[in-house]
């Protein structure tokens, strides 16, 4: 059995699930934006929580419930993530196998030190029915982005953008399929200093044929204070 999950585990991931009231929400996507190591937690809980979206529902028998509680949750001093989400409501067949899986396994945040400036952010749209996590790394000079809700339009990609302070739109790359990718940053972009934006949209394959975005734009964020290694 791992250790329990500490203050930040538990906060990024009620943050993941959606779990935060408006005002906690919004404090912690300003976190997101200040803080790396949260951010990095906040991504790792999304990207392992993700595939339970997809399974189907289903009710789990009454028996098993109070003996996975009683493994998972031995100590009762203090609820749980997973008892206050109720997701004996909603958990799948899969879904338990999981949860146990969750037990056992170390979920906690993979991260390593980078030697250098690293930044996070998130771009999602005012529905919140699109959501990506972005760290631009300025040792590798690249954008790792995960995309923990919604999708591009069927028959249509997603395309990454960035631009400095008053410059205009600049393509980062395809990111045609797959709820993650790494991105090179091209050299205009990585020598932006100040705020960098990002920006996704929806396009046709092989990218948006304006060099601008055509299609619906996801949403955009502003990254203030990117320095380089040697700055």
């Amino acid at each position: 059995m791992t250790d329990p999950m500490d203050d930040d585990d538990m906060l990024a991931a009620e943050y993941a699930i959606g779990l935060l009231a408006e005002e906690a929400q919004e404090a912690a996507r300003m976190r997101i934006a200040t803080d790396p190591v949260f951010a990095a937690r906040v991504l790792d809980w999304e990207r392992q929580l993700a595939p339970l979206a997809d399974l189907d529902p289903v009710a789990p028998p009454a028996r098993a419930r109070g003996a996975l509680l009683q493994r998972l949750f031995p100590e009762p001093a203090r609820v749980s993530l997973w008892q206050r989400l109720g997701f004996w409501q909603v958990l799948s067949g899969g879904a338990i196998a999981a949860a146990v899986a969750l037990a056992v396994l170390d979920l906690g945040p993979q991260t390593q030190p980078t030697g250098g400036p690293l930044y996070a952010a998130e771009i999602a749209t005012d529905a919140g029915d699109f959501r990506v996590i972005a760290l631009v790394d300025k040792v590798r000079d690249e954008v790792v982005l995960t995309r923990t809700a919604g999708a591009a339009p069927s028959g249509r990609i997603l395309q990454v953008w960035a631009h400095g302070p008053g410059e205009p739109a600049q393509s980062v790359g395809l990111w045609p399929d797959g709820e993650s990718i790494a991105l090179a940053l091209p050299p205009e972009i990585a020598a932006v200093r100040g705020t960098l934006t990002l920006g996704i949209s929806e396009e046709p394959p092989g990218g948006s044929p304006t060099g601008r975005p055509s299609g619906r734009v996801f949403g955009t964020v502003d990254i203030p204070g990117v320095t380089a290694v040697k700055d």
